[in-house]
């Protein structure tokens, strides 16, 4: 029987089982889609459809395999409430909406959001997306359930303990903004020491660390700790040492350069510029925006208005060009509200693109990602011109990445030709936790495609994008709004 590690990639709704070799070459990937439910008029996540599909998954994969390890990488934000080793609530989704004046004491609490940036590099993010805000309005609405709580575990190690029965808490989940971990001192935060999180979580281990060993169907298999996803993804490029700038494109698409200094500036606070935490407990530089989710927002918008789904198009010059050239059609963000690089932009088509044709349409909207991927590349290398690599699902989206190349004239841009980054991260993880070694012992590199520059008139290109930055300041205009998800 071939010896495998085995690595759940959890994301918010695509779940995936890889299972990797010695050697980390994946031999077997499946997923499944599990979305969000309600409980009690709470957004939760469907964690008890999670929690059987993962036994089930690992107990069949061990049928056909010898595990030596288990890993899990999942989203950030996302907590569960233990008492006396069990799941005392669900798992609240941090899509949940939160009521103004709890987020008013929050901030009258522990200080503004400004002073919290300062120290945490959390932007105030909205809904439960910031886990100490969660866990204060948790405390607040449920007051005798948190009474009885005596552990709080992030989503990797939750999933982790419900599969080995092993506790473990880890720096690049608590340090995913959170307001609970202190970037200055790398320790506990002020917020977490108040709401008692530092007392009610298991002692930090680094994401190599073996956490102990449990038994599957007669054989026993080492728990690593979990990671968070976007830390897995930057890994494998991180410990090659190059200066590479990594854009992990999903419903959320989060720009990462980790030679970037903590320099929290109060004009980044509004524009989506988060610090996350590696793992080797250094901040990490980064920017987001809800990409994935805007594309496939307005791909529906396209399907229903055309009846052709636009994706796999590739790109066409003489569109681009009309698009650039007449700088009247636009897609301006801001789906969800309060994040991104234009936090004051109404979600609208601007100009007559969604009426002309789904190519045309598709055009549009792909060159609104671009340029917001730019700006949020800008932002965080702040002069510099790294290698951008390219992972995820707009790896795979030829107009996308032809666009950002047009866009990032000084910049190399690579697409990786491995589509489970993330899981190979956790996965270098696992290894080290199975051999007691450290990541850059265990090096394995994603091969990686040059992206070619197209032949564009960048002048035209560069008016387009100065006009798109206009028509998304602007906050308001007279155009539809589609912000309900109907044009």
């Amino acid at each position: 029987m071939e010896h495998a590690i085995a690595v759940f990639d959890v994301g918010k709704t695509n779940k995936k089982l890889l299972l990797f070799s010695d050697d980390l070459k994946p031999v077997h990937v499946e997923s499944i889609r599990i979305g969000e439910v309600r409980r009690d008029d709470i957004l939760c996540d469907d964690a008890e459809r999670l929690e059987g599909w993962l036994r089930e998954r690992l107990r069949d994969a061990s049928r056909k395999y010898r595990i030596k390890g288990v890993n899990v990488s999942t989203y950030g934000a996302t907590l569960a409430y233990m008492s006396r080793g069990s799941r005392i609530f669900p798992i609240i989704s941090y899509n949940q909406d939160i009521e103004p004046e709890v987020r008013r004491e929050f901030y009258e609490r522990f200080g503004s959001p400004l002073e919290l940036y300062k120290v945490t590099g959390t932007p105030p993010y909205g809904r439960l997306i910031v886990a100490g805000l969660q866990i204060y309005w948790f405390r607040r609405r449920f007051p005798e359930i948190f009474g009885k709580v005596d552990r709080i575990l992030f989503l990797p190690q939750y999933l982790l303990y419900w599969l080995s029965g092993l506790e473990a808490g880890e720096v690049t989940s608590i340090g995913c903004h959170t307001y609970l971990y202190d970037l200055r001192s790398m320790d506990w935060s002020v917020v977490a020491r108040d709401l008692e999180v530092d007392k009610r979580s298991p002692d930090l281990v680094n994401v190599w660390d073996e956490v102990g060993t449990f038994d599957l169907d007669g054989s026993r298999v080492v728990a690593a700790p979990g990671i968070h996803d976007s830390n897995a993804s930057i890994l494998p490029f991180a410990l090659e040492g190059r200066d590479a700038l990594v854009a992990s494109t999903g419903t959320w698409c989060v720009f990462m350069y980790p030679r970037a200094e903590f320099d929290p500036k109060p004009g980044d606070l509004d524009r989506d510029v988060v610090y996350y935490v590696n793992p080797y407990k250094k901040p990490v530089r980064s920017s987001r925006f809800a990409g994935g989710y805007e594309h496939d927002h307005y791909v529906k918008l396209i399907e229903n208005r055309f009846g052709v789904d636009p994706r796999g198009m590739g790109l066409d010059p003489e569109i681009l060009s009309e698009i650039i050239s007449g700088r009247r059609d636009f897609v301006a963000p801001g789906l969800i509200e309060k994040t991104g690089q234009f936090q004051r932009s109404k979600p609208r088509i601007i100009g007559g693109g969604f009426e002309k044709s789904a190519k045309y349409a598709y055009h549009v909207l792909i060159l609104s990602l671009a340029i917001q991927s730019r700006i949020a590349i800008d932002l965080i290398s702040e002069g510099r011109r790294p290698e951008v690599i390219v992972l995820g699902g707009f790896a795979n989206n030829e107009i996308y990445l032809q666009m950002l190349s047009a866009l990032l004239q000084e910049n190399r841009v690579f697409k990786s030709m491995f589509p489970e980054t993330t899981g190979l991260g956790a996965a270098i993880c696992c290894k080290c936790a199975i051999e007691g070694a450290r990541p850059e012992d265990v090096r394995a590199k994603p091969p990686l495609m040059e992206v070619p520059k197209p032949q564009i008139d960048l002048d035209k290109l560069e008016k387009y994008v100065s006009a798109f930055v206009e028509v998304c300041s602007e906050g308001r205009a007279e155009e539809k709004d589609i912000s309900a998800g109907s044009q």
